[in-house]
């Protein structure tokens, strides 16, 4: 699969990346403070999936994001697996005022290997990160699950925008890292193996006058 679309004018690469979190956590907060500097503290449960798009230019590079929202109840879950399958990058949300948030980001984890391409870069995201007083999750528990499971990780509060940006910044360059390794293995192997031309001639082959050949490839001599 090739991620890379510089044939287009606009943009030099295309992601498709997916939210997912537990209900509640603010994966659409998060959202709509990167894609349009939004933030509402009005609550409105996700029905199914959303999507913003916004375009990032990194180190001359312009990255189309087509950043998809899904909702966190388990009834919607059969709807939500069918966008695992495309996406290039997986963000997962947690609330850092909500321990049982965090223990179900595994559960989540696993949906994304389930579902999604092998290897697909996921982030891992602590939300709400403005309300310290209230915090449930201490930073010693992420960082031991962030090392183990190999995740990027970030706090971030869509009230204050803290860190907001810098997420969606950080795992875009993560995305084309991964992107332009997979291209240089895929160019790799083309060279170290290279296509064989089956409409190339056939060596002749000189047969007896006497030989019986049936059905041109097994002969009797």
């Amino acid at each position: 699969m090739s991620f890379n679309y510089t044939t287009d004018t606009e943009y030099d690469f295309l992601f498709k990346i997916l939210i997912i979190g537990d209900s509640g956590v603010g994966k659409t907060t998060i959202l709509q403070r990167f894609a349009q500097d939004y933030y509402s503290t009005e609550y409105v449960a996700t029905i199914g999936v959303d999507f913003q798009i916004r375009t990032l230019e990194i180190d001359s590079k312009r990255s189309k994001l087509q950043i998809w929202d899904t909702a966190g109840q388990d009834r919607f879950k059969c709807v939500v697996s069918s966008f695992y399958r495309n996406a290039h990058g997986v963000i997962i949300c947690f609330d850092l005022t909500d321990l049982e948030s965090f223990r179900n980001v595994n559960n989540w984890l696993e949906e994304v290997k389930r579902y999604c391409p092998e290897q697909t870069p996921t982030f891992l995201i602590g939300t709400k990160s403005d309300l310290r007083i209230r915090r449930m999750v201490s930073s010693d528990m992420i960082k031991s699950y962030a090392e183990k499971n190999n995740l990027s990780y970030l706090e971030t509060s869509s009230k204050t925008n803290e860190n907001v940006e810098k997420c969606f910044v950080d795992f875009t360059r993560i995305l084309v890292t991964h992107t332009n390794q997979i291209e240089m293995i895929q160019k790799k192997n083309h060279i170290q193996n290279p296509r064989v031309d089956l409409n190339a001639k056939r060596k002749s082959v000189k047969i007896e006058e006497n030989s019986v050949c049936f059905g041109g490839n097994k002969c009797i001599i």
